[in-house]
């Protein structure tokens, strides 16, 4: 071979990496004027961003033909790996297989404690924030954990940035948080500009807990959430460019130590812990579409995180100090109730010998967050103005309504203060009182004295400044019937644990944005005297303990299982025991399908860290390239004797590919099944001691 190519026309280099690849490019005429004249391809990812390399993802067709590579794969198996009209078994994805000539396997280890970085993201319906640890902060102190900062409207600096994304006409992405809100008031009342041509989210979270517990359909790559205008768009796409933005400014902050790179930052995003298997799937895909890779991300349940960062100054050991502290012995239980902008998520666990956490109950919740407060005043803004007026005002003076909006978000946290005031004041914008005046042909000093509503009961109104004056009674309105909510279920779970499973709560956890509330403080310090703490990072729990229980899951040891779990199994057939309709011949002999084959039971502790079911499994035909388990689940604590038994709902598959036939019948699986994790997992072994994936397949039922 010539080992001298200075006369070749053009040389290329191709840098083949494990996670990422890139080449660069050389002509002649180039070189011989100077040596670095070289030329860099540009790859554009998902956000349509241009970057020196592309991700090492390939992806095939079923009859092993190429399909895409790079941040192309990533986003068409994204998008085949949530649509129901496709199935995911005919493609062939392969990612970090530089690896394989190692000889070394890939899985996700259960610690983290050795990485550089954990980085997690809290992302919440109102507001969304991030929290990175370094390695060598962490093996000092757990709680050396740094949050990053934004920059609100009015300039002040804040640990969260609200949770709205706003994209260009073209769907390009253009600004989140309160840089979105900005610039979309000033698209606004920018004249030249026609701010319906873009694209304006807010709280499209709660999509997600609406499937959850709506029996809706659950959310996949074509589901689509709406933006201000009530245009349907991508629901995926807008939760991996606001997961991407956030992600990137991570990945901005720790680039700042030079010996950090991309591919050393891992994640954990957070979720509520009511939240079903199918909402938690599709974060985690949103995630993967954002640029996250599926080993470097861990899902963190919302209350487990914020218990993990409260207690973690006792562990791995409860000195004496500490539990007194906090009302606590070892075997003791406290209440978790997370109280955010969309949701209110409640669980409970308990701490043991070991120091680590057991789970008591299974996470409870509904949508009782503090937007349901903002939404009450809007309510009566319509009752004092109508909806016309309303309307009119949020879409044509966006950025008075966006005052308006922040002003009342620092006096519903304050409310009611240390101050003797009976009032509540406000400003009201000079533009709300126009637009009252066009809509309804009188002034508004006029339709608050005709008003009758609650919150608006003996207002007072100055003209000349604009300021409108609440009284403190009018302004509990607001709070009522969230807080009720809240309370009557805190107080609900309590009693249940006490009745059923002779468990007293001794301490009650209050955090989350909601809980720096006065008005809700002051209704749990009466409700439940003596055992409520408001931790002073009550904002910043969530995110703080997400990066502990990134470094190390097995801090949760246990988790109660939601419903009775099983797998779709054939049993040897039995005439005396089994339906005679239910009769399979396979090549192994009579069997009974259909059966009920049980994973967990309702209410039962589970392991987190080892399996929750371990069984083997021989194919059935010497061709056969895949196992495929189904598995179902009923709300009933005994299991059912078959699947299609009232009650038992399919929840998709667990898929093992099994490439080599050359064992014929000869072949088995060992397949440990974790139910106790954050999400559902399994790992499969061959009988020849090779380590198979599974993907899990989760059917459009309510899951």
């Amino acid at each position: 071979m010539d080992t001298d190519w200075k006369d070749k026309l053009i040389v290329a280099a191709i840098d083949f990496g494990t996670c990422c690849t890139g080449f660069v490019i050389s002509y002649m005429a180039d070189y011989k004027k100077k040596k670095e004249n070289v030329i860099t391809h540009h790859w554009h990812s998902g956000g349509a961003l241009s970057k020196e390399k592309t991700p090492t993802v390939l992806l095939l067709h079923k009859d092993l033909s190429f399909k895409s590579f790079g941040y192309d794969a990533e986003d068409d198996f994204a998008d085949i790996a949530t649509d129901p009209d496709e199935n995911i078994k005919n493609w062939h994805y392969f990612r970090y297989f530089k690896m394989k000539l190692y000889d070394e396997n890939c899985m996700m280890a259960a610690t983290w404690e050795d990485k550089l970085v954990v980085a997690a993201i809290d992302f919440g319906t109102a507001f969304t924030g991030c929290a990175i640890s370094y390695k060598a902060d962490y093996q000092t102190s757990k709680e050396k954990i740094i949050t990053l900062n934004w920059m609100s409207g009015n300039a002040q600096s804040t640990q969260k940035t609200p949770t709205v994304l706003l994209l260009k006409p073209d769907g390009g992405f253009e600004a989140f948080g309160y840089e979105a809100e900005n610039r979309f008031s000033e698209l606004a009342d920018d004249e030249d500009v026609n701010e319906n041509e873009w694209h304006f989210f807010k709280h499209f979270k709660m999509t997600l807990h609406n499937e959850s517990f709506q029996n809706s359909r659950p959310m996949h790559s074509k589901s689509t959430i709406t933006d201000q205008r009530n245009r349907d768009y991508s629901a995926l796409e807008v939760f991996a460019i606001s997961i991407r933005y956030v992600k990137d400014k991570i990945i901005e902050r720790v680039k700042d130590q030079e010996t950090v790179t991309e591919k050393d930052v891992y994640f954990v995003l957070t979720c509520p812990a009511i939240w079903s298997e199918h909402a938690k799937q599709f974060m985690r895909n949103a995630a993967f579409k954002a640029g996250i890779p599926h080993d470097h991300l861990r899902i963190g349940l919302e209350p487990e995180c914020a218990a993990i960062y409260l207690h973690n100054v006792t562990l791995p050991e409860l000195s004496t100090s500490n539990r007194k502290s906090f009302g606590m012995q070892d075997g003791d239980g406290y209440l978790i109730v997370d109280m955010g902008g969309g949701t209110v998520d409640i669980a409970a666990h308990k701490i043991n010998r070991r120091g680590a956490f057991e789970e008591i109950m299974v996470p409870n919740g509904g949508p009782w967050g503090a937007l349901n407060i903002n939404l009450k005043f809007e309510q009566a803004l319509v009752a004092l103005s109508g909806g016309g007026t309303f309307e009119t005002f949020r879409r044509e003076c966006s950025q008075d309504y966006l005052e308006l909006m922040r002003s009342f978000e620092y006096k519903k946290i304050a409310f009611p203060g240390e101050s003797s005031s009976s009032k509540v004041v406000l400003t009201i914008p000079t533009t709300y009182r126009e637009c009252h005046l066009a809509e309804n042909h009188v002034d508004l000093t006029q339709s608050l004295k005709e008003v009758h509503h609650a919150v608006m009961d003996s207002v007072q109104f100055n003209p000349k400044n604009n300021k409108i004056s609440l009284t403190k009674s009018g302004f509990e309105n607001l709070y009522k019937d969230t807080l009720e909510s809240i309370v009557s279920n805190v107080k609900t779970i309590l009693s249940e644990l006490v009745d059923k499973k002779r468990f007293q709560i001794k301490t009650i956890f209050c955090v989350g944005g909601f809980a720096d509330c006065q008005m809700l403080r002051d209704r749990f310090k009466t409700e439940f005297e003596g055992r409520v703490v408001f931790p002073k990072e009550a904002i910043t729990a969530v995110m703080k303990g997400a990066i502990i229980f990134g470094r190390d899951e097995r801090i949760v040891e246990t988790r109660i299982s939601k419903f009775t779990y099983g797998l779709d199994w054939s049993l040897e057939f039995d005439p005396k025991k089994h339906l005679k309709w239910k009769l399979e011949r396979t090549d192994s002999g009579p069997v009974c399908r259909d059966c009920f084959l049980p994973i967990a039971q309702k209410d039962q502790s589970i392991r987190s860290d080892m399996p929750t079911k371990v069984i083997d499994s021989y194919v059935k035909t010497v061709d056969q390239k895949e196992m495929e388990f189904p598995f179902y689940r009923t709300s009933s604590g005994e299991p059912p004797k078959y699947i299609d038994e009232p009650g038992c709902l399919y929840m998709g598959s667990m898929c093992v590919a099994l490439d080599d036939i050359s064992g014929g019948l000869d072949r088995s699986v060992k397949l440990e099944i974790y139910f106790g994790a954050t999400e559902m997992r399994a790992v499969a072994t061959d009988n020849k001691n090779r380590v198979h994936s599974v993907a899990f397949n989760l059917s459009e039922t309510q899951v």
